[in-house]
This record gives structure tokens, C-alpha cells and sequence, in this order.
């Protein structure tokens, strides 16, 4: 157990290592320009408000300094919610400057970006970085200091629970006789209800197969936990969306909730039951929430005043406000958390200053095969009992590091040395254990039938099943959407093999790839869906490559502002009636990349309800050559063989599809 415990803290340190030496090597070789262009950096910023936020920190709002529109839309950008950024005075074609400030990006819109300063907030605001300032993304060292942490306290732990040697492959599951259960949610199908009973039954550990259904199959195993069980459950995920998502179907339910994470990062109609909102609202807030009044108000003074020696006293008055609001909302926040019924948190989260000393009955890790296996253990140690819901079919969490030994790693049916981050816990416990730790939910409720058939053939034995309310719906169907080609039609590929769309690839993008012949041809196609009616709002444009998604927004987004455009993978676990995806990759080498790898693939073929448009190159796509990557000598490094599920798809969209042929370019 120690031995794959020191492993994952070696594989933690070394992705820690590589995301801090490609942050330094970004800063210190390319210019604000170039490192805005590449989407790690935002300039030409000033600060248009700042306010309190929880914890008594400054919390920024940016956005462009100068613009010629009422609403000046940010330039495209890969800072996300939860990144750590360095806030700096932005000098136009000056290197990048020393970090004065970091901080937490806590809400992205396409004018702002709303930062929670971290450290040295008492500081005073030099003006010429309120005025004219810029963001850029750095390594996230919380992140890695929380699993760090977390997998060290493991080592060191002498309890050796249940729970944990069972994960570490110590001790066989258990399963108690399962007991009939009276279903708050009468609408569930047979196999949500056999997942629902294995999970109440199983003593250690129970994983739930999804994703159809399993919103609704966590809630319901929630709710007959805290309710029935009046078991403290603790439930969390990878993301705030996956988390979100949950709170919102919670709230519709009798159960005693409580979200924590900053409030800038929750969707608005979940506010109400974040932990800042409650500690404001609750009766021994009130204290709290007057101080926090004061603060801001102090911090409405400073903004206004222009003289020195008045800003440093009430810079002073704040940092006293500050001490005094961190003391009484620790009580507050402790009191709430205690006495909710279910916590709601990221993992990550699961690791602050709050969540300290808290024990619970029951930990749930939804999108487990999107977590890292070190991130899990930050909510596992608190937890006697843990229910993981994912697809271990699509997408693991995305990490910098490689396998030592394949592209795909091969997961040991026993506890041996981690070589990779990209394994996740669902995928080891389900290589050491089986289907006796598991369960499918076999019912989807969000696909035609035919844009299911090929992926359930292919990667799920012919068990997912569409459930008639969506089996045969397509665009048509929508009003005011009229009938057309392509709107009748479920699934279509417009074939670019022999056009001359060639891929290229730009100097300063190392790996990515773009195809802008396959760019007017989604332009094409958009422009036929929006002909026909169908809304902006239904349409999602996705890809592999971030430099096509790059070329996408530049050519569509001042057009069609409602059109979401995105990588496949930022896009897992997201829907839109309509998508269309450019699968970019066509060249005389026959390389087709990280295509080969077929879980990004079943990601990018299951995002649309009703109508799936792909553009590609079938000639480049189905060769044979294409499922080791490569032609002989012209290996592709990032070649994935995926035994042959790229060609056979091809061959199933030859036949199955509404396939459209292009004429040369």
C-alpha cells in the first residue's frame, strides 16, 4: 500500500514540476501579446469594482480598459474558473512584468473576469495597476498541495478502515442482502433501481456506470441516504458544473443542503444554498454580514479617495474589519456544516480550511473517471463508505505527464505502482473487482437512436437503450424549426476526402492542428441549421484541436455570439440539440493523432439529442495505416492504436449516415 502511495505522490510532484516549468518557460520566452494569442493571458485589463467576498477577501472585476462597443467581448481565452493568475501592471510590448498579485479566478463572462485576490490584500492598489493592468494563468499549487496532503495523511494513518483496505485491494467488498426500497422517484427505470439498491447495500464501495441517468440515480441515493438512513453524506466531483448540477436537483427535495466553494464560482439558481449566502441569511450571521457591509463600504471609500494618507488608514481599518469578520464566520460557517444533512463541494474543495476535522457517513464522487485518484483521497479520508458515478468510457481527467510505458496504460487487476495519472480509481477498482462493485445504467435519455447505435454496439455490448421519448425526436420537431434535408436527418457526415481540405499547423502551436477548409464547411452547415430556424443557443460547434477551436471563434463567434464553440473534451458531459464536430486531421501521412484514442471520440459522438454532423477526412480516417497512427517511418508521437474502433466507425457512417461528398477546393 505504501509503495503505490509513494508512486502517486511521485507521479502529484511531477505533474506539479511540468505545469510550473511549461508556466515559466510560457512567461519568460513570449510577450503579454504572445502569451494572450496562445489564450494563458489577458491584457489591456483595469479594475472596474472590487467588493468582499467570503473569507473577507478583495474580490476583482476586470475587463477591457479600452473598447468601441457598449459590451466589449474579451478576446478568446483559456482561463477558467478555479485557475490561479498573476495580476501585474500591463506596459504595452514590455516582457511580462514580476507577479504583484495572484489570486483565484472566480467567475468568467465574455466581458469580465472576476478575481479573489490571494495574500497581501491589506496592500494598497498601486493606481497604475487599477487603470491598466493585466492576468496571467499560473501553475495551480493548491490543487497539488491538498492530494499532496491528503495521500501522505493516508500513509501516515494507522486506522486502516474498511473502506480503505478495500480500495487498496486488502479486503473483498461486501454487500449486504438487499432490501426492497420504497423510490422517492417513481419515473426511475429497472436499471437505475438495481443501482440505486446495490449502492444502499454495499458496506465500502459501490460504483455507478453511467452517465445515462445518473443524475437522477445519485439523487435519489442521496435523498434515501440522508432522509430514510439519516446518514452525513458528503458529495462532490471533479468540477462546479458536475457538483452545481446536483444542488440543483437537490433543492427541489426536502433535504437539509449546503454548497460550499466561493459564490462567484456557483451557477446563480443554486446561490441560495451556498455557504456564503446561508451564513448572510442565518441568524447568527446577522454579526457577520454587518461587518461585511462595513468592509465593503470601507472598500467603496478607498476606490473613491485620492489622498495617500487617508487610503493607508483605511487600508489599516480594513485589515482590523478583516480579523474580526474571519473569526465570527468561522463559527458560523463550522455550525452550518455540521448541521447539514448533505455537503456539497469540488474535491478540491473538500481540502480548505472549513472542511477540516469533518467526518461523514457517506462520500460521493460524481464524475470519479474525470478525477485524479490523489484528488479523490482529499474527500475519501473523511468519509467511512464511498458510491463513484462515471463513464469509464469516455474522457479520464486530463494530465501533462505520460505513461512510462503506453499511451493508453494498462490497468493491474492487483495494487501495484501507479505509472499514471490518466488511471483513475474507478478504472482500478473496477480492473481489481469486476462487475461485483458495479453497476450500468443502460437507459439514455438524451439521443436519437441512431446518433446511440454505433457506441453502444462498439463500446457498451449493445446494452444502452433510448428511451422513447427521445428515440426518434430530431430538429424538425422543434418549434419553429422547418423541415429540410438537414434537419430530418439524425445523423449526417460530409465526407472531405479528395477536396484538398488539408490540416495545417501554426508556428507557435506545437501539437494542435487546424483545417480551415473544414471551417467553411461548418460555416456551411451552420448556415443551413440557422436557415431552417434552428436556434443559435441549440448548437454546439466541438473539435479535437485547440488551434481549430481558436480558427472557429475568429471566423463564427462576432456572427453567431450564441453558438458555444469548443474542444471535445471541455465539452464532455455538456449536450446541445444540434452539434457539429471537425474532426480536422487530413494529410497524405495517414496520422491521425489523439483520434485514435476512441474515449474521446465516444465523447465527441454522444453530445447531440438530435442531429450529429461530422466533418472529416474518410479517406485519411479509415486507412489502414490510420490505426497504428502512422505510415512505417512517419510514426505520429501522439499516435493512440485503437483497434481499429476509428475505421469501423467510418465504416458505420458510410453506411448508416446522410453522407454528403465535397468537390475540390
Amino acid at each position: 500500500m505504501n509503495a503505490f502511495i509513494d508512486s502517486q505522490l511521485d507521479l502529484v510532484a511531477n505533474e506539479r514540476k511540468l505545469e510550473v516549468e511549461e508556466t515559466t518557460r510560457l512567461l519568460s520566452a513570449c510577450s503579454p501579446a504572445q502569451l494572450q494569442k496562445r489564450g494563458v493571458a489577458l491584457v489591456g485589463l483595469r479594475i472596474a469594482s472590487m467588493r468582499t467576498g467570503l473569507g473577507g477577501k478583495s474580490l476583482l472585476d476586470l475587463e477591457l480598459a479600452q473598447h468601441l462597443t457598449d459590451s466589449p467581448r474579451l478576446p478568446s481565452h483559456k482561463i477558467r474558473t478555479g485557475d490561479i493568475v498573476g495580476l501585474q501592471e500591463y506596459k504595452k510590448d514590455k516582457p511580462t512584468s514580476q507577479t504583484q498579485l495572484s489570486g483565484v479566478v472566480s467567475r468568467v463572462t465574455d466581458t469580465t473576469v472576476t478575481v479573489a485576490l490571494q495574500g497581501r490584500e491589506d496592500d494598497e492598489l498601486p493606481q497604475a495597476l487599477q487603470d491598466r493592468c493585466q492576468i496571467v494563468k499560473l501553475a495551480n499549487n493548491i490543487t497539488y498541495e491538498r492530494m499532496t496532503h491528503a495521500l501522505n495523511d493516508l500513509k501516515r494513518d494507522s486506522s486502516n478502515t474498511p473502506l480503505q483496505r478495500v480500495l487498496f485491494g486488502l479486503q473483498a467488498p461486501d454487500v449486504e442482502e438487499m432490501k426492497e426500497v420504497k423510490f422517492f422517484d417513481d419515473t426511475l427505470n429497472d436499471s437505475q433501481r438495481e443501482a440505486v439498491r446495490f449502492a444502499l447495500a454495499s458496506k465500502e464501495i459501490a460504483l455507478v456506470h453511467g452517465p445515462p441517468g445518473k443524475t437522477y440515480t445519485l439523487i435519489e441515493i442521496i435523498r434515501q441516504l440522508a432522509v430514510v438512513q439519516e446518514k452525513r453524506v458528503l458529495v462532490c466531483g471533479p468540477s462546479n458544473i458536475s457538483v452545481d448540477n446536483l444542488v440543483e436537483r437537490l433543492s427541489k427535495h426536502r433535504v437539509k443542503i449546503v454548497r460550499l466553494g466561493h459564490p462567484a464560482r456557483i451557477l446563480p439558481n443554486v446561490m441560495e444554498h451556498s455557504l456564503d449566502i446561508i451564513t448572510r441569511t442565518c441568524d447568527s450571521g446577522q454579526i457577520v454580514a454587518d461587518i461585511r457591509k462595513e468592509m465593503d463600504e470601507t472598500l467603496s471609500a478607498i476606490s473613491k479617495s485620492k489622498n495617500w494618507s487617508e487610503r493607508r488608514g483605511l487600508y489599516g481599518n480594513l485589515k482590523d474589519l478583516r480579523k474580526d469578520f474571519r473569526v465570527r464566520e468561522r463559527k458560523v460557517v463550522g455550525d452550518i456544516i455540521h448541521g447539514s444533512e448533505v455537503v456539497l463541494s469540488t474535491l478540491n474543495g473538500c481540502g480548505a480550511r472549513n472542511m477540516m476535522n469533518q467526518e461523514f457517513d457517506v462520500v460521493i464522487i460524481d464524475e470519479a473517471t474525470q478525477a485524479l485518484e490523489a484528488e479523490c483521497w482529499i474527500a475519501l479520508r473523511k468519509g467511512k463508505k464511498a458510491i463513484l458515478a462515471g463513464d469509464h468510457l469516455q474522457l479520464p481527467p486530463t494530465v501533462k505527464s505520460k505513461s512510462s510505458s503506453s499511451p493508453v496504460p494498462i490497468i493491474p487487476k492487483t495494487l501495484e505502482k501507479a505509472t499514471s495519472l490518466s488511471v483513475t480509481l474507478f478504472d482500478r477498482l473496477l480492473a481489481m473487482y469486476g462487475n461485483k462493485v458495479k453497476r450500468m445504467l443502460k437507459v439514455q435519455y438524451r439521443m436519437h437512436h441512431q446518433i446511440m447505435e454505433f457506441p453502444s454496439r462498439e463500446l457498451y455490448d449493445k446494452e444502452l437503450t433510448a428511451d422513447p421519448s427521445v428515440s426518434e425526436r430530431l430538429l424538425m420537431d422543434l418549434e419553429p424549426v422547418e423541415e429540410t434535408d438537414d434537419t430530418s436527418s439524425p445523423v449526417v457526415f460530409i465526407d472531405t476526402a479528395g477536396a484538398g481540405l488539408m490540416e495545417a499547423q501554426l508556428e507557435d502551436e506545437e501539437d494542435s492542428k487546424l483545417n480551415e477548409g473544414e471551417v467553411e464547411k461548418v460555416i456551411e452547415h451552420v448556415e443551413n441549421l440557422l436557415q431552417a430556424n434552428v436556434s443559435e443557443a441549440d448548437i454546439g460547434v466541438i473539435t479535437p484541436y485547440s488551434a481549430q477551436v481558436s480558427k472557429l471563434n475568429q471566423e463564427m463567434k462576432d456572427r453567431w455570439p450564441d453558438i458555444e464553440i469548443g474542444t471535445v473534451d471541455g465539452f464532455q458531459g455538456r449536450e446541445k440539440e444540434a452539434i457539429i464536430v471537425s474532426l480536422v486531421r487530413s494529410n497524405d501521412n495517414r496520422q491521425v493523432g489523439f483520434l485514435g484514442e476512441k474515449r474521446r471520440l465516444n465523447v465527441a459522438m454522444t453530445r447531440a439529442k438530435r442531429h450529429l454532423c461530422i466533418i472529416g477526412d474518410s479517406d485519411t480516417l479509415s486507412s489502414s495505416d490510420a490505426v497504428n497512427g502512422a505510415k512505417k517511418g512517419k510514426k505520429d508521437k501522439s499516435a493512440i492504436s485503437d483497434g481499429g474502433f476509428l475505421k469501423r466507425w467510418m465504416a458505420w457512417l458510410s453506411e448508416e449516415a446522410d453522407v454528403r461528398y465535397c468537390e475540390y477546393a
